[in-house]
């Protein structure tokens, strides 16, 4: 069987490629998902330091102003540790505070306004804690019942609200965008898992299929192997069978042609010896007169149609070894042929015949439409009907059935008369060329079944014949279901 080794190649190589376009595919969607997903992280800790920056400097204004009231009231120093280490605090988180908003491109209008307020808070926070040193506690207090540091916190505390209501917004849309991208992420790898595996299912497929056809490659191998002495025999049987006849038909060619030849030879002596007797008579010999008018009448009249008649047999032992000669060089061209059809046509182009011989010709209404030589198999079965027509029994109506029967890869046709029969001596001598059997009564050649039997060894098949004198005959053609021309070339050879 023929192994599609090129197919398999390049379908391996098309599902791999596939496979490495799926995975590259995977690997890129992988690298952009994290990616964006590393932006997402890295703009969420922003966020979170941006919170935490807004909520220290919110923390440590609370505990300035908380120190600094305290001081105020009491006029301790140890009420100021609040205020003190609040300061350093405020500057260095609204230092990281402003780092963010660069960073971020944020709004450089609301930082404006923070450090303005802060500023304006601390500023306030100073004043009085200098008054209340300078023992001017009600000075300082009148100051802080201005409000002017209670707006100014409440400024800020709103700016640092809003910021910390923004970061918590950004941070809360990061992280529904980082769900999103894992989510994403898992689905980019599902659905390249699942690319993957049918690929590689392909590729295993396309390897199953492969390693298939080469077991069953083997298999035919190792059958062709156990087969193989007994196809070189029937191979063998087919040759011996060919040289035979070969043998058989230089033989009947050479026989045939040389009686031909023969005759001419001796009435050309009698030709030439009723000439002679003319000769002397006109060379004024009278006792050569009696003589020489049997030849011009009788003689040579005679031999001249001897001698005709031999080169006419000549002529048709000639036309006829040209013809299977033609015959034999023809290709043969493997069709689908309807039996049925062929049996129907045979029956039509005999139906004249039919008629006047008061017989009748029976034809199977199904049939397995086989592959073979159409024009070769109507000569078969147009030789072999026209022959049972032709040697009918005159004594009786005649009958001719056509029957197909099958078996495994062959089919067998047989064409059965009721006419006059063969003697079993002549069941093979029917079959040579140039070889009639039983009363020469009607006309041919002897040619009608040696033809037929090349062309149905030449089909891969053959023809014999049952047959009982005087009861009829039955002639079995056997072909093949499906021809094979290389198996028709050693029939070819003999034919030639």
């Amino acid at each position: 069987m023929p192994l599609f080794s090129s197919a398999f190649a390049r379908r391996t190589v098309a599902l791999l490629f596939l496979g490495v376009l799926a995975l590259l595919f995977i690997v890129a969607a992988a690298g952009w998902l994290t990616a964006r997903t590393a932006a997402h992280t890295e703009e969420v800790i922003r966020e979170r330091d941006l919170r935490m920056a807004t909520g220290v400097i919110q923390t440590a204004l609370l505990d300035a102003e908380t120190g600094q009231r305290g001081y105020v009231l009491t006029a301790e120093a140890r009420y100021l540790e609040p205020y003190t280490a609040a300061l350093p605090v405020v500057r260095d988180a609204f230092a990281r505070l402003s780092g963010l908003f660069h960073a971020q491109d944020r709004s450089e209008e609301r930082l404006r306004q923070l450090r303005g307020d802060i500023d304006a808070k601390l500023a306030e926070l100073a004043e009085t804690v200098e008054l209340t040193r300078a023992g001017r506690r009600d000075e300082a207090l009148a100051l802080v019942r201005t409000d002017r540091g209670k707006a100014a916190m409440d400024r800020a505390r709103k700016t640092l609200g809003g910021l910390i209501e923004d970061a918590e917004a950004r941070v809360t849309e990061r992280l529904a965008d980082l769900n999103r991208a894992s989510e994403l992420l898992l689905w980019v790898s599902g659905v390249g898992a699942l690319l993957i595996v049918l690929f590689a299912a392909g590729a295993a497929w396309v390897v199953v299929q492969y390693t298939a056809q080469l077991v069953a490659a083997r298999h035919e191998l190792q059958v062709a192997n156990a087969s193989l002495e007994e196809r070189v025999a029937e191979r063998t049987t087919s040759l011996t069978r060919a040289n035979e006849e070969i043998q058989r038909f230089a033989y009947i060619v050479s026989h045939d042609l040389r009686s031909p030849l023969v005759n001419i030879m001796g009435f050309t002596s009698e030709l030439e010896v009723g000439a002679e007797a003319l000769k002397r008579y006109l060379e004024g010999d009278a006792m050569q007169a009696d003589r020489a008018k049997a030849a011009a009448l009788e003689d040579i009249p005679e031999a001249i149609r001897f001698i005709r008649a031999s080169t006419g047999r000549m002529d048709t032992l000639i036309n006829a070894i040209l013809k299977l000669s033609r015959e034999g060089r023809r290709a043969l061209n493997p069709e689908p042929v309807d039996l049925v059809k062929l049996f129907a046509a045979t029956a039509a182009s005999v139906q004249h015949q039919l008629d006047e011989a008061n017989a009748t010709l029976t034809v199977p209404d199904r049939a397995p439409i086989i592959v073979s030589d159409r024009l070769a198999l109507e000569q078969v079965v147009g030789n072999v009907v026209d022959n049972a027509v032709k040697y009918l029994a005159r004594d009786r109506p005649g009958r001719i059935a056509i029957v197909v029967s099958q078996s495994p890869g062959r089919i067998s046709i047989a064409i059965s008369d009721n006419g006059r029969g063969i003697a079993e001596q002549d069941s093979e001598r029917i079959f040579e060329l140039f070889r009639r059997a039983g009363a020469q009564d009607r006309p041919g050649e002897g040619i009608g079944l040696a033809h037929v039997r090349a062309l149905a060894r030449r089909l891969g098949g053959d023809i014999s014949v049952r047959s009982e004198l005087g009861r009829g005959s039955t002639f079995q053609i056997d072909l093949p279901v499906r021809l094979r021309v290389s198996d028709s070339q050693t029939h070819l050879e003999v034919t030639k």
